[in-house]
């Protein structure tokens, strides 16, 4: 369960969003409406920053009464939610990242999982998204099986990044190592996330 959040808040997430999508599209056009509809959103996400949780946004907003006869006051104000928390959430992901990368190298580990969504065995027929990064060199490898549209089959694909060892924040997505490798093999992709880990550990040690 989402320690941020309980259940049910992610309908008013969704709510935020969407008020965020509509309000964007409405504004484009207009440059003077959008640097307006900018300026309000960003007064309205800063009287939200004192709340750091899900759960405390989901007050304020039941709190609120709604001016239903102010509708883009209203977008507004969801895409401010929305807003906030999108912050929320990357600020526990990467508190989340630095436990991890902690518990690693008390471990003695050599290499940190820092994300890892999906089923725990990611069975043949599963989407699963793996980010396991050398905690010494901060270079990450991406793995992750995803049914491609209009496809009835998972296509794996790997990628090497850059992370900052100690703390996971990205330096570089292309380093010129495996910047996106694909195929439709589940033994092929294993294979190679086996031997993508061993040259970056290799690279190490040669250094």
């Amino acid at each position: 369960m989402d320690a941020l959040a309980l259940p049910g808040t992610r309908n008013l997430e969704k709510e935020w969003a969407d008020c965020e999508r509509q309000l964007h599209a409405t504004a484009m056009p207009d440059v003077q409406r959008y640097q307006s509809d900018l300026r309000a959103l960003r007064a309205e996400a800063d009287r939200l920053a004192d709340d750091h949780t899900i759960n405390a946004l989901v007050e304020r907003w039941t709190s609120l009464r709604p001016d239903e006869t102010d509708h883009r006051a209203m977008l507004v104000r969801g895409a401010a939610f929305a807003l906030r928390a999108s912050q929320i959430r990357a600020a526990s992901d990467a508190r989340r990242v630095l436990e991890r990368i902690t518990l690693a190298r008390e471990a003695g580990q050599t290499w940190a999982v820092l994300q890892d969504t999906g089923t725990a065995d990611r069975e043949q027929s599963a989407e699963f998204s793996v980010t396991t990064m050398h905690l010494q060199s901060g270079f990450a490898i991406l793995s992750m099986g995803q049914y491609a549209p209009m496809n009835t089959k998972i296509t794996y694909a790997l990628a090497v990044i850059r992370l900052a060892p100690d703390t996971g924040t990205l330096i570089e997505a292309t380093p010129g190592l495996a910047d996106w490798l694909e195929t439709s093999s589940r033994a092929e992709h294993e294979a190679s996330v086996e031997t993508w880990r061993g040259r970056i550990e290799a690279g190490i040690q040669q250094g």
